[in-house]
């Protein structure tokens, strides 16, 4: 009898041990669904659910972007550029700030950096790439940043197949030495693997100076039949291509990226470029006379270095043939990069053949320290001089030097 009521005990503490646990346990997910039970006063229920109403209540911007945040551009074609404007959108009901954020190495965003849109209202993000090598699956991507919640990033996708659709022939121009008093032309042949025209529109180059200086000329569409020309069997048509380099280029090596653009009966209102290079050295009447510190052939004249206490001086002189130009050229002084570098030409030496101008690049003694070492474009000093020449308005050189502390 005593071992039967001790069983019945410990089956009675079992048990309310058991649902005891249960309790415990369950208690928060009855407060999660709504349930009161779980919440030990009435206080905290009250805050809870102020804190739930208050989210509900908050208002928030939201990005969509309306023409969809991926663009399929069908083909286009190896050495041509493209461009998409993706508008984005305020759905929502408060200020909503977007901002770049990355793109991969093909893809580059236009102007845009950010922007602060209220609601309902709109910008556009616009992407450039350039088809570079023929692929069946070509994808970029650019991730434009949110305030907005959920929508911390919003990808962009572009995606398509590059195919080779022209070729140029020559390739690329490589002109040697041209005088810049003489006008000079370039001819390329551009072959089209397409049925459909051409449709090419004008050329140019991004150089403000170089872009007065060339003109860009084309011959009507030429449509082959299969095999017409042996070398371009599977060429469609072509078109014939002139490029005018007009007197008075400036001294020293050009390197032209020759954008030409073409309209794309099947993208729409979008334009592709085509572009051809031509690369060339413009010699002009004018002779740098430096030594071995003048590299000629890239302009670039060496002054070297010193201490910011003792300043720096080097001295050079130009050389003009009076056979290339009669009267007073009038030679001049029209920009120095930095601004602390001096530039004076002194009384020119005149003769029966020639005048030889001297010409001082100084930085004052006490100028601060300052280095253009050449790494890159940028990293070099530059003087522009100027003339009356029609032939030879600007001779540009680029400087070489280095000023430290003492």
């Amino acid at each position: 009898m005593r071992s039967f009521l001790l069983l019945l005990s410990c089956i009675g503490l079992g048990f309310g041990l058991a649902k005891f646990d249960h309790d415990r346990r369950f208690s928060g997910v009855e407060n999660l669904m709504g349930s009161d039970k779980g919440v030990s006063t009435q206080s905290d229920s009250d805050a809870i659910r102020s804190t739930v109403e208050k989210l509900a209540a908050q208002k928030n911007g939201k990005i969509t972007v309306v023409n969809g945040a991926e663009l399929d551009f069908g083909m286009m074609m190896k050495g041509t550029k493209r461009s998409h404007k993706f508008i984005f959108k305020n759905v929502g009901q408060a200020d909503a700030k977007i901002w770049f954020k990355a793109s991969t190495c093909k893809c580059t965003v236009g102007k845009f950096t950010e922007a602060t849109l209220k609601p309902d209202e709109e910008t556009e993000v616009e992407l450039e790439w350039k088809g570079e090598n023929a692929s069946d699956e070509f994808s970029q991507t650019a991730t434009i940043g949110s305030n907005c919640p959920s929508q911390e990033e919003i990808k962009l996708v572009i995606r398509g197949r590059i195919g080779q659709a022209y070729t140029f022939d020559p390739p690329s121009s490589n002109l040697g030495d041209l005088l810049s008093m003489d006008e000079n032309e370039v001819k390329f042949r551009i072959y089209s693997f397409q049925e459909s025209p051409l449709n090419l529109g004008g050329g140019q180059v991004k150089d403000s100076v170089l872009s007065k200086k060339i003109r860009f000329e084309t011959s009507d569409e030429v449509v082959l039949k299969p095999g017409e020309i042996p070398d371009m069997a599977d060429a469609r048509r072509y078109v014939d291509c002139k490029v005018k380099l007009m007197q008075g280029l400036p001294a020293g090596p050009i390197n032209l990226e020759l954008q030409i653009s073409r309209r794309n009966d099947t993208a729409g209102p979008e334009e592709e470029f085509l572009f051809y290079n031509i690369r060339a050295r413009i010699v002009t009447p004018i002779r740098v006379i430096a030594g071995d510190d003048y590299n000629e052939t890239r302009n670039i004249l060496t002054m070297g270095s010193s201490k910011s206490s003792q300043g720096l001086k080097k001295s050079f002189m130009l050389s003009i043939r009076t056979e290339d130009f009669q009267g007073d050229p009038n030679v001049r002084v029209g920009k120095v990069v930095p601004e602390q570098l001096k530039a004076t030409i002194g009384t020119p030496k005149v003769s029966a053949t020639q005048r030889i101008y001297p010409i001082l690049l100084e930085i004052p003694p006490g100028s601060d320290p300052v280095e253009f070492d050449g790494t890159f474009s940028k990293d070099f000093g530059k003087i522009i001089i100027e003339t009356d020449m029609e032939t030879s308005p600007t001779i540009p050189m680029y400087l070489k030097f280095r000023v430290t502390e003492d």
